[in-house]
């Protein structure tokens, strides 16, 4: 280490926080923001993923009542209890499938606007804002997926959906009027 910089540890073992804590001094806001970014990207990745094949997978094949039903019509007295391509956490644990959904929903949307203020004025800012409502779009839309047609509580994915930004924007109203 070098000794113009008595605040670092020599060991990080001895205060491994504090070793690779971000000092402003010593680190490039560059190096910072790049580390941010890739960060943000992984954790979107992540999310998204999760939003398309939830905790317990989506049920491969449709399941109907009385058992030996295999289509739905208007003749018969058929009904579906499950539908393929949807989240079997839902059938099993509906409230655990809501708090997942509601938190990843909120990672995701967190990722996205921090990568959204990362990004400003960069030289496609255009381009990448595009990609992340697109994004955004088809994460709803894969939510929307692998959702069973059965009532929910939309109110808590939206709130989770726009937390992010309005923290983001009331943050940015405090430090604008101090």
């Amino acid at each position: 280490m070098a000794t113009d910089q008595p605040n670092i540890p020599e060991n990080p073992s001895k205060n491994f926080n504090e070793y690779f804590r971000f000092k402003l001094g010593r680190d490039s806001p560059s190096d910072a923001r790049n580390t941010l970014l890739v960060v943000t990207t992984l954790i979107v990745a992540v999310t998204f993923q999760a939003a398309i094949n939830p905790p317990g997978g989506v049920w491969q094949d449709d399941k109907y009542s009385p058992a030996n039903c295999t289509v739905v019509t208007s003749d018969n007295n058929c009904t579906i209890i499950r539908h393929a391509g949807t989240s079997v956490l839902y059938y099993r644990m509906k409230t655990s499938y809501e708090l997942f959904l509601a938190v990843n929903t909120l990672a995701f949307c967190a990722a996205t606007n921090t990568i959204v203020y990362l990004l400003l004025d960069s030289p496609f800012q255009t381009e990448v804002m595009l990609c992340i409502g697109s994004t955004n779009a088809a994460f709803a839309a894969a939510v929307a997926a692998v959702h069973p047609p059965k009532p929910f509580n939309w109110g808590l994915i939206l709130a989770a959906w726009f937390l992010p930004y309005i923290l983001r924007l009331f943050s940015n109203l405090i430090n604008r009027y101090k």
